[in-house]
């Protein structure tokens, strides 16, 4: 019974440790990820010149 249980620990100690994972990695996307500018609908960076 306790095997199971040590068992069972290790994968929510897994599990968490992919989420974690997944959540910085999703959060580092949305980081990197070029703004919608809010003139011209395009993707550029922020102080882009509109000329």
């Amino acid at each position: 019974m306790t095997v199971t249980f040590a068992l069972l620990a290790l994968a929510l100690g897994v599990a968490a440790g992919l989420a974690v994972l997944v959540v910085d990695e999703l959060r580092w996307e949305a980081r990197e990820r070029l703004p919608r500018c809010t003139t011209c609908g395009q993707q550029h960076h922020r102080h882009a010149a509109h000329r």
